[in-house]
């Protein structure tokens, strides 16, 4: 049979004067951003109907930062998934969350030694079954750590591994020819955005600590801002 025939380019169509038209092309960027703001609410309604799942999963995030000092959350993935994990670990220590990240074939080689007992791995693969993310998963139940995963799938290699799942789900990706994550990372991105901020709010973390933990920076100046308003406002 012969090969079938990859997708056409886009091309920008002249207009007079020869300058491309980009009109056609900005088109389907926007349709990209709605099939990502599709997936955002398909992720909301799933929790509003089925919140078992993320309840027992909070319920683990939740003990492991407030029952002893030292207990911290861990993302751990590789490829796109790790650089979520990444972004999210530092949200959550820039607003009062103790969080790392580690990639996991770093910790098959020896990294694996910055977790403990108290600590709760957030396992990040859209598919479940990545391969390094799932013998990181196995190798922790070892060391009393917690797992949580979160992905596309809890029927799989790593959902099975797990105490609690966070579903990110998505109907689909933005472009239907490469599967590349797209709506999928933008769901977990959010995700674990939002439970960031559930925990900001719930320990009372305001202006006035953010600004601690900002010293310089834009985002610094006006929580300082923030702060010094509030404290006159209680006077």
């Amino acid at each position: 049979m012969p090969p079938s025939a990859a997708p056409p380019t886009p091309t920008l169509t002249p207009t007079s004067g020869n300058t491309p038209d980009p009109t056609p092309l900005i088109a389907d960027i926007a349709l990209s951003l709605d099939k990502a703001s599709q997936a955002l609410h398909h992720a909301a309604q799933r929790l509003r109907s089925h919140p078992e799942d993320l309840s027992q999963a909070l319920t683990l995030l939740l003990a492991t930062t407030t029952s002893t000092p030292t207990g911290k959350l861990v993302f751990a993935g590789v490829g796109k998934s790790y650089l979520i994990g990444r972004k999210l670990a530092a949200t959550m220590m820039s607003t009062g969350t103790y969080a790392i990240s580690l990639h996991a074939t770093d910790a098959l080689h020896g990294d694996l030694g910055v977790m403990q007992s108290g600590d709760c791995l957030v396992a990040l693969s859209y598919s479940g079954a990545t391969e390094e993310v799932v013998r990181v998963a196995e190798s922790v139940g070892r060391r009393g750590v917690r797992v949580v995963g979160m992905g596309g799938e809890r029927r799989s290699p790593l959902g099975r591994l797990c105490d609690a799942w966070i579903a990110c789900g998505v109907p689909g990706e933005m472009s239907a020819a490469v599967a590349a994550p797209t709506c999928s990372s933008a769901v977990m991105m959010a995700m674990g955005d939002a439970i960031a901020v559930m925990m900001m709010e719930r320990r009372r973390f305001g202006p006035t600590e953010f600004a601690r933990n900002h010293p310089a920076g834009e985002l610094g100046r006006v929580s300082r801002k923030t702060s010094k308003q509030q404290e006159l406002e209680e006077i």
